[in-house]
């Protein structure tokens, strides 16, 4: 194929007007939602499909848009990941589902660009073998697109450190019924190493996830932790975390839950990773009962900056703060930046840096 490399055949006496060149309309809109996306590639990769016109328009944008993607290159390198204040996408994976599965609305490259630096990715194999990003019974994007956002991210945003939480999904009991997922281990490895090559980019040389810092990582070279609670996967670890979650309790109307979601923190503890999330659970013999993720998230919104200002103003709830998960985290920038300023509260940005981090994460 001679795509990358297709000019080198034309002859030198040809002027420009006269050759026929492959050009991709609005190049630059890869990424962003379904309306105005016209590319799903980034620049390389079209140039590489032998695209050698682009047209790129520009607009500047808020504090917010530019800060998000470089969020962590604010953290002071001896903070602990336990300790980083990490927004992180409830079911990352479930973007495009139907709207009883969907919890939220974009892909894993967009989340990323919002402010998120963990994902929760459960995985299900298709008949004809095939891994699926999965929330229960609901298959949705193949996992190779997920990756390939991964690989993405890691190609252009060097000063960024991920939590890559990715498993088969957990079996799911209904009455006498027990459901079990399958990805086979294998296959999910191939893709991962084909994408994302956790044997360079894997950070897994510790015992505990509690003593690794920031800077750990970045002195390492590598890019993401790879979360497996069974290490199932080469280069993965079982870091100790919890997620706090009680059915009763997130199953709460909103004007409740506002006030009894943050009550975990006076019950659960950890050393490692505190997986804090901040939407309700849809579930029979609850408050809201059955419905969507969806319309739980658009009575909550109103109420979440008490969650986390509860967190901010009790001294205990702040020092265990650590990923703040949630749905929908790409409707606009209200939740990451509410997330992203208990780094401030905690001292956890660079001290030279604390101003323009703070004008970073103005949106609005």
């Amino acid at each position: 194929m001679i795509y990358d490399n297709w000019m080198s055949f034309i002859k030198d006496d040809v002027k420009i007007t006269e050759i026929v060149i492959p050009g991709a309309h609005n190049a630059g809109s890869y990424g962003m939602k379904k309306m105005a996306e016209c590319q799903k590639d980034n620049i390389y990769t079209q140039f590489k499909y032998g695209m050698r016109q682009f047209c790129l328009r520009l607009s500047e944008g808020k504090n917010g848009e530019i800060f998000l993607a470089h969020g962590m290159s604010f953290i002071k390198d001896d903070v602990k990941i336990t300790e980083i204040v990490i927004p992180g996408a409830h079911n990352a994976g479930s973007y495009g589902m139907k709207k009883m599965a969907e919890c939220q609305k974009d892909n894993i490259y967009t989340q990323f660009k919002y402010g998120m630096r963990q994902f929760c990715l459960r995985l299900s194999e298709g008949k004809n073998g095939e891994i699926f990003l999965a929330h229960g019974i609901t298959k949705g994007d193949l996992f190779e697109n997920a990756l390939k956002d991964i690989q993405r991210i890691l190609e252009e945003y060097p000063t960024e450190v991920l939590l890559l939480d990715i498993r088969e999904y957990q079996p799911q009991k209904f009455g006498p019924v027990t459901l079990k997922y399958k990805a086979d281990v294998h296959k999910v490895e191939s893709l991962m190493e084909k994408y994302i090559n956790p044997k360079d980019n894997a950070y897994y040389d510790f015992e505990n996830i509690s003593d690794v810092t920031l800077g750990d990582i970045r002195n390492s070279g590598k890019r993401f932790i790879l979360i497996n609670s069974d290490e199932n996967y080469k280069f993965s670890k079982n870091c100790e975390q919890i997620t706090p979650w009680n059915v009763k309790v997130n199953g709460l109307k909103a004007e409740n839950f506002r006030i009894h979601a943050t009550d975990f923190f006076e019950t659960e503890h950890t050393d490692g990773l505190y997986w804090f999330q901040t939407q309700q659970t849809p579930n029979l013999g609850t408050e809201v009962g059955v419905t969507t993720p969806i319309k739980l998230d658009e009575s909550m919104r109103p109420y979440f900056h008490e969650i986390i200002e509860k967190i901010a103003n009790t001294k205990s709830y702040l020092s265990q703060a650590n990923i703040i998960a949630g749905d929908f985290m790409t409707k606009d920038y209200m939740k990451s930046e509410l997330i992203l300023n208990l780094n401030l509260l905690k001292n956890n940005v660079k001290d030279n840096l604390r101003e323009k981090y703070r004008e970073g994460l103005e949106w609005n």
